[in-house]
């Protein structure tokens, strides 16, 4: 497995002094994707980003950075001709730009195209239910998309296994964080009752769940144990973050004037909604390290999250955070006891930022991933496979 070092991680010159140009593929929208493209231009990387637009998010904010959008195929990408129309439309756009190097999200998607249309040098990037959801014929395009990267990357040890089960040199892995800004989200210099006061949320007992409405993220079980905790604890209130733009009905639910949904708000306000909860709700049935429950134990936030393999990589329950099944009286008695014993909650807190300080540095991590990049590139790497053809599996 790669194990770059951080040193020296911002000279992403090429021979001549020029800078290296990085071609990143996803939905262009998504904040891993924004974030993780801003980072590599503040690293000095030359970054231009293709791909799709998911109409639940808003507008991307790449072109604030000075980061050119290109806008993919409207084409569905999951029939034969939408992926035909992604592989050309792939192939024209390395052409032009003439990347150093390309960087493909979400294996059997970007990552499978780009590979097809002979992109290289490679970076293809698993999120997570990519690879743990996927079905026969997304597996496959993932097991082609890992064969031909030259450097396959994750954020979690157990990811990074499946793909090497997929066909991944253990060589051309490299396991990378999204990573934490440290001193965004830290913990509130007082109380919870300022950062309530600012978001307009009322000064009871706070549950926050910071997790997109999709079903994979179990929404309704929270609400459930929400549900069996509202009648005994007075005032407590839910409170449902998610990334959209339009919120959806989720039905009948519990104590609903005690219930509040919000949709998009600006990135740097996260930190206010982690540092007004007394508890945060992570139940996924499918995840890989995923980067709010890290914000949330940066901010000071206990943590509940669901027993999947990446929490027990790094996460002590009962030391860092409470590990539950994904069952609505587990995490009704999780959020029960963060609630009533002050100082298991002390403990979480004080133990959870701390095990981010030690490991999920934003700074350092993207430091890392920079210096892949130069590591991939090489000082003569071509940036197209000559004669590069698409090719059925």
């Amino acid at each position: 497995m790669t194990d770059l070092p951080v040193s020296e991680t911002r000279d992403n010159s090429q021979p001549g002094g020029r800078r290296a140009t990085l071609l990143m593929l996803g939905t262009v929208n998504h904040p891993h994707v924004e974030h993780l493209a801003i980072a590599m231009a503040e690293r000095g990387l030359h970054v231009a980003v293709g791909g799709d637009v998911e109409p639940s998010l808003p507008e991307t904010v790449l072109g604030e950075h000075g980061i050119v959008v290109h806008q993919a195929p409207r084409a569905r990408r999951s029939t034969v001709s939408g992926l035909v129309n992604h592989v050309a439309w792939i192939r024209r756009l390395v052409r032009t730009l003439r990347p150093d190097a390309v960087h493909a999200h979400w294996m059997p998607g970007y990552a499978f195209q780009a590979a097809l249309a002979g992109a290289s040098p490679l970076a293809a990037m698993a999120w997570g239910s990519d690879i743990y959801r996927a079905d026969r014929l997304r597996r496959a395009a993932g097991r082609f998309a890992t064969r031909r990267a030259g450097l396959v990357m994750t954020d979690s040890s157990d990811l990074l296994a499946r793909l090497e089960d997929l066909g991944a040199p253990p060589e051309r892995t490299f396991l990378i964080n999204w990573g934490v800004d440290l001193e965004r989200f830290s913990p509130a210099s007082g109380d919870r009752s300022g950062p309530r006061q600012r978001l307009g949320l009322a000064p009871g007992p706070t549950m926050l769940s910071p997790r997109s409405l999709a079903a994979v993220y179990n929404i309704p079980t929270i609400i459930d144990a929400f549900g069996r905790l509202g009648s005994e604890v007075g005032h407590l209130q839910l409170v449902l973050k998610h990334m959209g733009v339009e919120n959806a009905d989720l039905g009948l639910l519990p104590h609903p004037e005690r219930i509040r949904m919000v949709g998009h708000v600006p990135y740097e306000r996260m930190a206010d909604y982690y540092r007004a909860a007394d508890v945060c709700i992570s139940a996924a049935s499918s995840d890989s390290s995923p980067r709010s429950v890290w914000e949330a134990m940066a901010c000071g936030c206990p943590v509940v999250v669901s027993d999947l393999p990446w929490v027990r990589e790094l996460i002590e329950d009962e030391r860092h955070a409470l590990v539950v099944p994904i069952e609505p009286g587990a995490v009704a008695n999780a959020v029960r006891r963060v609630l009533e014993d002050d100082e298991l909650a002390r403990e979480l807190r004080e133990n959870g930022r701390r095990l981010v300080e030690q490991h999920r540095s934003r700074d350092r991590e993207m430091d890392r991933l920079a210096c892949a990049y130069r590591e991939l590139i090489g000082p003569t790497r071509p940036r197209m496979a000559a004669g590069a053809r698409i090719v059925a599996t």
